[in-house]
Protein backbone atom coordinates (compact mmCIF):
# COMPACT_ATOMS: atom_id res chain seq x y z
CA UNK A 1 0.00 0.00 0.00
CA UNK A 2 2.80 2.39 0.94
CA UNK A 3 4.56 2.13 -2.46
CA UNK A 4 1.27 3.05 -4.15
CA UNK A 5 0.80 6.11 -1.90
CA UNK A 6 4.41 7.13 -2.46
CA UNK A 7 3.94 6.84 -6.25
CA UNK A 8 0.79 8.99 -6.15
CA UNK A 9 2.50 11.64 -4.02
CA UNK A 10 5.50 11.78 -6.34
CA UNK A 11 3.16 12.13 -9.31
CA UNK A 12 1.23 14.98 -7.70
CA UNK A 13 4.41 16.79 -6.71
CA UNK A 14 5.88 16.38 -10.19
CA UNK A 15 2.71 17.74 -11.78
CA UNK A 16 2.71 20.68 -9.38
CA UNK A 17 6.32 21.51 -10.14
CA UNK A 18 5.64 21.22 -13.86
CA UNK A 19 2.75 23.67 -13.63
CA UNK A 20 4.85 26.10 -11.63
CA UNK A 21 7.61 25.90 -14.22
CA UNK A 22 5.11 26.56 -17.00
CA UNK A 23 3.74 29.61 -15.21
CA UNK A 24 7.22 30.93 -14.53
CA UNK A 25 8.24 30.49 -18.16
CA UNK A 26 5.17 32.45 -19.30
CA UNK A 27 5.74 35.23 -16.78
CA UNK A 28 9.02 36.65 -17.99
CA UNK A 29 9.32 40.43 -17.52
CA UNK A 30 8.92 42.53 -20.65
CA UNK A 31 10.83 45.51 -19.30
CA UNK A 32 11.29 47.80 -16.32
CA UNK A 33 10.47 51.21 -14.91
CA UNK A 34 13.19 53.82 -15.55
CA UNK A 35 11.70 56.84 -13.78
CA UNK A 36 8.36 57.45 -12.09
CA UNK A 37 6.63 60.39 -10.44
CA UNK A 38 3.02 60.16 -9.26
CA UNK A 39 2.70 57.03 -11.35
CA UNK A 40 1.27 53.56 -10.72
CA UNK A 41 1.38 49.94 -11.87
CA UNK A 42 -2.14 48.78 -11.18
CA UNK A 43 -2.86 49.71 -7.57
CA UNK A 44 0.82 49.90 -6.59
CA UNK A 45 3.06 52.95 -6.76
CA UNK A 46 5.54 52.68 -9.64
CA UNK A 47 9.20 52.69 -8.57
CA UNK A 48 12.45 52.80 -10.51
CA UNK A 49 13.68 49.31 -11.38
CA UNK A 50 10.29 47.59 -11.03
CA UNK A 51 9.80 44.80 -13.58
CA UNK A 52 6.95 45.03 -16.09
CA UNK A 53 4.83 42.13 -17.31
CA UNK A 54 2.20 41.52 -19.97
CA UNK A 55 -1.15 42.77 -18.71
CA UNK A 56 0.30 45.48 -16.47
CA UNK A 57 -1.83 48.62 -16.24
CA UNK A 58 0.35 51.76 -16.25
CA UNK A 59 -1.14 55.12 -15.29
CA UNK A 60 -0.13 58.55 -14.06
CA UNK A 61 -1.84 61.12 -11.88
CA UNK A 62 -2.23 64.79 -12.80
CA UNK A 63 1.31 66.16 -13.01
CA UNK A 64 2.80 62.65 -13.02
CA UNK A 65 5.17 60.99 -15.48
CA UNK A 66 6.25 57.40 -16.07
CA UNK A 67 9.15 56.31 -18.26
CA UNK A 68 9.73 52.63 -18.97
CA UNK A 69 12.09 50.52 -21.05
CA UNK A 70 10.91 47.47 -23.00
CA UNK A 71 13.80 45.78 -24.77
CA UNK A 72 15.45 48.59 -26.72
CA UNK A 73 12.19 50.59 -26.77
CA UNK A 74 11.56 53.47 -24.40
CA UNK A 75 8.13 54.84 -23.59
CA UNK A 76 6.96 57.77 -21.52
CA UNK A 77 3.45 58.35 -20.22
CA UNK A 78 2.54 62.01 -19.76
CA UNK A 79 0.38 63.50 -17.01
CA UNK A 80 -3.06 61.89 -16.50
CA UNK A 81 -2.35 59.09 -18.96
CA UNK A 82 -2.90 55.34 -18.94
CA UNK A 83 -1.87 52.30 -20.97
CA UNK A 84 -1.85 48.49 -20.84
CA UNK A 85 1.08 46.28 -21.85
CA UNK A 86 0.13 43.51 -24.27
CA UNK A 87 2.17 40.64 -25.69
CA UNK A 88 1.45 38.66 -28.85
CA UNK A 89 3.62 35.59 -28.81
CA UNK A 90 3.87 32.73 -31.32
CA UNK A 91 6.52 30.67 -33.11
CA UNK A 92 7.22 33.42 -35.63
CA UNK A 93 7.32 36.54 -33.50
CA UNK A 94 7.14 38.08 -30.07
CA UNK A 95 5.29 41.35 -30.56
CA UNK A 96 4.79 43.90 -27.79
CA UNK A 97 1.89 46.32 -27.95
CA UNK A 98 0.99 49.19 -25.68
CA UNK A 99 -2.73 49.92 -25.56
CA UNK A 100 -3.23 53.65 -24.90
CA UNK A 101 -6.47 54.14 -22.98
CA UNK A 102 -6.04 57.75 -21.87
CA UNK A 103 -3.79 60.75 -22.42
CA UNK A 104 -0.42 60.88 -24.19
CA UNK A 105 2.47 58.48 -24.74
CA UNK A 106 5.87 59.14 -26.31
CA UNK A 107 7.86 56.23 -27.68
CA UNK A 108 11.35 55.65 -29.03
CA UNK A 109 11.73 52.46 -31.09
CA UNK A 110 14.76 50.76 -32.66
CA UNK A 111 14.77 49.35 -36.19
CA UNK A 112 14.33 45.82 -34.83
CA UNK A 113 11.48 44.63 -32.59
CA UNK A 114 9.65 47.97 -32.23
CA UNK A 115 6.64 48.31 -29.96
CA UNK A 116 3.26 49.24 -31.40
CA UNK A 117 0.92 51.78 -29.86
CA UNK A 118 -2.67 50.56 -30.05
CA UNK A 119 -5.57 53.04 -30.01
CA UNK A 120 -9.30 52.85 -30.85
CA UNK A 121 -8.53 54.62 -34.15
CA UNK A 122 -5.58 52.49 -35.26
CA UNK A 123 -2.12 51.21 -34.43
CA UNK A 124 0.96 53.47 -34.56
CA UNK A 125 4.55 52.24 -35.01
CA UNK A 126 7.88 53.23 -36.49
CA UNK A 127 8.26 52.59 -40.22
CA UNK A 128 9.35 49.01 -40.96
CA UNK A 129 13.08 48.44 -40.58
CA UNK A 130 13.73 51.94 -39.25
CA UNK A 131 14.03 53.55 -35.84
CA UNK A 132 11.64 56.27 -34.83
CA UNK A 133 10.52 58.58 -32.07
CA UNK A 134 7.02 59.97 -31.84
CA UNK A 135 4.03 60.84 -29.75
CA UNK A 136 0.43 59.67 -29.69
CA UNK A 137 -2.41 61.45 -27.88
CA UNK A 138 -5.85 59.94 -27.45
CA UNK A 139 -8.16 62.92 -27.96
CA UNK A 140 -11.43 60.95 -28.11
CA UNK A 141 -12.54 57.36 -28.89
CA UNK A 142 -12.47 58.19 -32.60
CA UNK A 143 -9.61 60.71 -32.81
CA UNK A 144 -5.87 60.67 -32.07
CA UNK A 145 -2.98 63.08 -32.59
CA UNK A 146 0.19 61.51 -34.01
CA UNK A 147 3.51 63.41 -34.18
CA UNK A 148 6.62 62.01 -35.87
CA UNK A 149 9.63 63.68 -34.23
CA UNK A 150 12.37 61.40 -35.49
CA UNK A 151 11.90 58.99 -38.39
CA UNK A 152 8.60 58.17 -40.07
CA UNK A 153 5.62 56.63 -38.29
CA UNK A 154 2.94 54.36 -39.71
CA UNK A 155 -0.74 54.47 -38.76
CA UNK A 156 -2.60 51.26 -39.62
CA UNK A 157 -6.08 49.85 -39.25
CA UNK A 158 -7.30 46.47 -40.53
CA UNK A 159 -4.72 46.18 -43.31
CA UNK A 160 -4.77 49.86 -44.28
CA UNK A 161 -1.54 51.83 -43.72
CA UNK A 162 -0.61 55.49 -43.95
CA UNK A 163 2.89 56.92 -43.36
CA UNK A 164 3.52 60.14 -41.44
CA UNK A 165 6.89 61.63 -42.37
CA UNK A 166 9.46 62.89 -39.88
CA UNK A 167 8.58 66.38 -38.67
CA UNK A 168 4.86 66.03 -39.45
CA UNK A 169 1.88 65.71 -37.16
CA UNK A 170 -1.71 64.77 -37.92
CA UNK A 171 -5.04 64.51 -36.20
CA UNK A 172 -6.27 61.09 -37.29
CA UNK A 173 -9.92 60.11 -36.99
CA UNK A 174 -11.98 57.18 -38.18
CA UNK A 175 -15.38 57.73 -39.79
CA UNK A 176 -17.80 54.94 -40.61
CA UNK A 177 -19.06 54.84 -44.17
CA UNK A 178 -21.41 52.71 -46.22
CA UNK A 179 -19.23 53.07 -49.31
CA UNK A 180 -16.79 50.34 -50.24
CA UNK A 181 -13.04 50.54 -50.67
CA UNK A 182 -11.86 52.50 -53.67
CA UNK A 183 -14.88 54.80 -53.69
CA UNK A 184 -14.79 58.56 -53.55
CA UNK A 185 -11.23 59.84 -53.70
CA UNK A 186 -9.72 56.52 -52.71
CA UNK A 187 -8.70 55.40 -56.19
CA UNK A 188 -5.15 54.48 -57.19
CA UNK A 189 -4.81 56.98 -60.02
CA UNK A 190 -3.13 59.65 -57.93
CA UNK A 191 -5.93 62.10 -58.74
CA UNK A 192 -7.62 61.89 -55.36
CA UNK A 193 -6.68 62.24 -51.70
CA UNK A 194 -7.10 58.57 -50.84
CA UNK A 195 -4.92 55.57 -50.25
CA UNK A 196 -2.35 56.07 -53.01
CA UNK A 197 -1.86 59.81 -52.92
CA UNK A 198 -2.40 60.03 -49.15
CA UNK A 199 0.67 57.89 -48.55
CA UNK A 200 2.82 60.34 -50.51
CA UNK A 201 1.35 63.74 -49.72
CA UNK A 202 -0.11 65.50 -46.70
CA UNK A 203 -3.82 65.68 -46.01
CA UNK A 204 -6.61 63.61 -47.47
CA UNK A 205 -7.86 60.28 -46.23
CA UNK A 206 -7.33 56.58 -46.70
CA UNK A 207 -10.35 54.42 -47.54
CA UNK A 208 -11.30 51.09 -45.98
CA UNK A 209 -14.35 48.89 -46.53
CA UNK A 210 -15.76 49.82 -43.14
CA UNK A 211 -14.85 53.51 -43.15
CA UNK A 212 -12.17 56.08 -43.76
CA UNK A 213 -9.15 57.30 -41.82
CA UNK A 214 -9.13 61.08 -42.05
CA UNK A 215 -5.78 62.89 -41.68
CA UNK A 216 -5.69 66.58 -40.81
CA UNK A 217 -2.26 68.25 -40.69
CA UNK A 218 -1.18 69.97 -37.46
CA UNK A 219 1.74 72.41 -37.16
CA UNK A 220 4.40 71.04 -34.81
CA UNK A 221 6.23 74.32 -34.23
CA UNK A 222 8.22 74.25 -30.99
CA UNK A 223 6.96 70.70 -30.29
CA UNK A 224 9.41 69.34 -32.88
CA UNK A 225 12.45 70.78 -31.10
CA UNK A 226 11.20 69.61 -27.72
CA UNK A 227 10.43 66.18 -29.11
CA UNK A 228 13.93 65.81 -30.55
CA UNK A 229 15.49 66.91 -27.26
CA UNK A 230 13.54 64.24 -25.41
CA UNK A 231 14.43 61.63 -28.04
CA UNK A 232 18.12 62.53 -27.76
CA UNK A 233 18.02 62.25 -23.96
CA UNK A 234 16.16 58.93 -24.07
CA UNK A 235 18.66 57.38 -26.49
CA UNK A 236 21.95 58.96 -25.45
CA UNK A 237 21.62 59.10 -21.65
CA UNK A 238 24.13 56.92 -19.83
CA UNK A 239 21.96 56.71 -16.72
CA UNK A 240 20.28 53.38 -15.92
CA UNK A 241 18.10 52.19 -13.04
CA UNK A 242 19.38 49.47 -10.72
CA UNK A 243 18.40 45.92 -11.61
CA UNK A 244 15.78 44.14 -9.51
Amino acid sequence: MRPIVRTVLVGLLSAGLLNLSTLAAGGQPLGMVVTAYNAHLGDATAAMGTNLFAGDYLHTEAGGTLRVKIGSNQLSLASSSAAILLQERNQEQNKIRVKLTQGTIQFSSPAANPVEIETPVGTVRAASGKSGFGEVTLISPDKILVAAYRGSLVVSREGLERTIAEGDAYNVSFAQTTEGAGSGNGDNTGNGNGNNQGNQQGGGYAVHNNGVLIFTAVALGAMAGLGYAIWHFANESDSAPPAN
